[in-house]
């Protein structure tokens, strides 16, 4: 996968998610929350349950000025410490594959009870984790699994994305 794909992607699902001035939640500390902070003016708390993985993502913060605009935060997934709501809008990037699988449906749960609007899950095809993840440990998320869970949980919309399937649920507060 290349550089700018990895990037362009995370751009076309922060513009589906409409997250422009919002205050967002990215679960699994990377990339997409400078970009978000960056490029769309958001308020960014992003969580991972890897402390050092935090801290490099926060000197990364630093390096590009927006470090006043993220939170970085130890949390897991499946038990999020914030208040049903907290956030106009969730957003969980390739990160679903690197939970249990049995723990993957208590984390979307979470994402949906704190994300206010919408929330938005970004899962890698067959392909597309063949390509970034073969060869680990990781378990590929069931892509239908995933797409029936999350049609009771709001309004759904799937859009492929390359490698990539993007899927929005909009809350209906």
């Amino acid at each position: 996968m290349t550089e700018v794909r990895f990037l362009e992607e995370r751009k076309v699902v922060l513009d589906l998610a409409g997250v422009n001035d919002r205050e967002v939640l990215d679960i699994g500390a990377g990339p997409l929350a400078l970009i978000a902070a960056k490029e769309y003016d958001c308020y960014v708390t992003s969580v991972d349950i890897d402390g050092e993985k935090i801290g490099e993502w926060e000197k990364e913060a630093e390096r590009e000025g927006v470090a006043e605009k993220i939170s970085f935060e130890e949390a897991d997934a499946t038990d999020l410490p914030y208040c049903k709501d907290a956030f106009d809008i969730g957003i969980c990037f390739g990160a679903l594959h690197h939970l249990p699988v049995e723990k993957r449906e208590q984390a979307l749960s979470e994402l949906a009870r704190v994300s206010y609007e919408k929330f938005v899950v970004a899962e890698f095809t067959k392909e597309g984790f063949a390509e970034l993840h073969g060869g680990e440990d990781f378990v590929p998320v069931d892509l239908a699994r995933l797409e029936g869970a999350l049609k009771v949980m709001g309004a759904l919309t799937v859009r492929p994305l390359g490698k990539l399937n993007v899927y929005i649920v909009e809350k209906g507060n």
